[in-house]
């Protein structure tokens, strides 16, 4: 179920935990999550870095976290791999940084680059080396403000696996080599994060948060999400959260202790700024900031400078569009995610007709996953800008030959979630089916959300390739992703695939290209076609 609390300037919980001290100023804890390379969007960085001065000049204790997915999400993060977006960082004097999910997206070796040159690192207590059984980083970091010692723990979502790309955390034999101590029964997770708190407070942590990209209730692992996690823990004061998007000012829960601990998240791209205080009474405060009152400059001029490097490259003209291709609505929620929208098929259309520029020149089938697509692109002049902010990752189009059988399956599983929102939920060309949401899944899963078979009747009906029923022993040439159809990403497997055509250009290139075939984007894609039908 989806809890989506109302955003308001101030909601506050407050407690006192028995065992901990008081400062003798009050403690301010500002945090950011997903903020998706939003960096001048909403209050923008610059504004967090004024509001972040605005609250030195009342307390000396002053600390500035993030929780996860700041390198992927628009043309800036796209462009240099994420690179500027930790020079902006870097810039802002981050203090505490935990991994998203995304910061895989651009492959282990640039993950590196990012633990090594990101000023304060990673923390996590479960992204763990399977090969030594040994943590990648130090699971949390204490700070010492007077007296006072704070601990901030830093847990990621084992989602990262699939939510990224699988088969960067493989072994050339197709071997995992990475996890984040994901089961089925989230008690891996939880013996995780309570070692870590339990050493915080073995070395003598007054107070300890944990700062996790985990997530609450939309589009997440149950098991691995904290409204689980938060009652099955104990000795945690607070989750610092993100990786699904809400904004939750305060969510209360009781620990295994009996004492009430409070969940915090910002939403996405700056909308909020997240301020969790500790006053001098030892009260533990969380509120949203959503407007402040001026820029720093400083900031401006380092987000402005990187701008300037490539802006004459964005504005390439494409093409116009007389109508708005939607990937979310104006409140900023996914629709792709769990319907076909007019901007998916745009993507799938680019996908099927980029196969003419390879040798074999021709597919059946093109795929794209609501995950990949980022951003809608509204009316008037479509440029280059546009084209990376909607496919802004790191992903090469590819054609493989495939079952049809192997194509009902992957259709299955990308529909699982049905009706709530997945990123694995598949967009196609060149074909049409029907899902019937009233039927349970039949999809199985690994640990790591892989699909593994299909037991049971299934929700995915009177799938058509061309107009005719899919042949399940007929092979069928399909165009999309690698990371979709080679990578294990959002879980697909596309069994028994050969390849036909291996990476043959970027995905954004792909679809600039599509786009810029027309003088101006046809009448059909101002609404979706019906290429999926849904039974609810």
């Amino acid at each position: 179920m989806k809890k989506l609390l109302a955003l308001s300037l101030l909601l506050v919980l407050l407690c006192v935990p028995s065992y901990a001290a008081k400062p003798d100023k009050d403690i301010v804890i500002l945090y950011t999550n997903d903020v998706h390379c939003g960096v001048d969007d909403n209050i923008g960085y610059a504004g967090l870095i004024y509001y972040k001065h605005e609250m030195e000049k009342l307390t000396p204790y002053v600390t500035l976290v993030d929780a996860g997915d700041w390198s992927q999400g628009a043309t800036i993060g796209a462009i240099a791999q994420g690179r500027y977006i930790y020079e902006i960082m870097n810039a802002c004097g981050y203090d505490f940084a935990v991994p998203g999910n995304h910061e895989f997206d651009y492959g282990w070796s640039q993950f590196e680059n990012f633990a090594k040159n990101l000023k304060p690192g990673f923390h996590s207590c479960n992204l763990r080396d399977l090969r030594t059984g040994q943590l990648l980083f130090a699971p949390y970091k204490i700070f010492t403000y007077g007296d006072v010692k704070v601990a901030f723990v830093g847990a990621c979502t084992p989602e990262s696996i699939v939510k990224s790309t699988p088969s960067t955390f493989m072994d050339e034999d197709g071997k995992y080599i990475y996890d984040f101590d994901g089961d089925k029964t989230g008690e891996k997770l939880i013996a995780s994060i309570q070692k870590a708190v339990d050493d915080a407070r073995a070395e003598g942590a007054d107070y300890v948060f944990v700062v996790g990209h985990l997530g609450e209730y939309e589009d997440v692992t149950e098991v691995w999400a904290v409204p689980y996690l938060a009652p099955r823990t104990r000795n945690i004061d607070a989750f610092i959260d993100g990786h699904s998007h809400e904004v939750t000012p305060a969510l209360k829960f009781q620990n295994l202790d009996g004492k009430e601990v409070v969940v915090t998240q910002t939403g996405t791209k700056l909308k909020n700024v997240g301020k969790l205080t500790i006053n001098t009474d030892g009260e533990i405060k969380t509120e949203l900031i959503n407007s402040v009152d001026g820029r720093d400059e400083e900031i401006n001029a380092v987000i402005a400078d990187i701008k300037a490097r490539f802006e004459g490259t964005l504005r390439q003209h494409l093409s116009y569009t007389s109508f708005d291709l939607r990937a979310m609505d104006d409140n900023g929620d996914w629709i792709l995610r769990n319907a076909e929208t007019n901007l998916c098929n745009l993507a799938a259309d680019a996908m099927l007709y980029s196969a003419r520029y390879t040798e074999t020149g021709k597919a059946d089938i093109g795929l794209y996953n609501a995950g990949g697509i980022r951003s809608n692109i509204m009316p008037g002049e479509i440029t280059f800008n546009d084209a990376l902010s909607v496919m802004p990752f790191n992903n090469t189009v590819c054609m493989i030959e495939v079952s049809g059988q192997t194509i009902l399956d992957e259709l299955e599983h990308g529909a699982r979630l049905m009706p709530r929102n997945s990123g694995g939920f598949l967009h196609v060309a060149g074909m049409t089916y029907t899902i019937d949401t009233t039927i349970p899944t039949p999809v199985k899963t690994d640990e790591h959300n892989v699909l593994i078979s299909i037991e049971g009747e299934r929700r995915v009906k009177d799938v058509k390739v061309n107009g005719e029923p899919l042949d399940p022993e007929k092979l069928y040439k399909v165009a999309s992703i690698s990371y979709v159809l080679l990578g294990l990403g959002d879980g697909h497997v596309f069994a028994g695939a050969r390849m036909i055509e291996p990476d043959y250009a970027s995905a954004s290139d792909v679809f600039a290209r599509y786009i810029k075939s027309f003088e101006r984007l046809p009448e059909k894609y101002r609404e979706a076609e019906g290429r999926m039908k849904v039974i609810q």
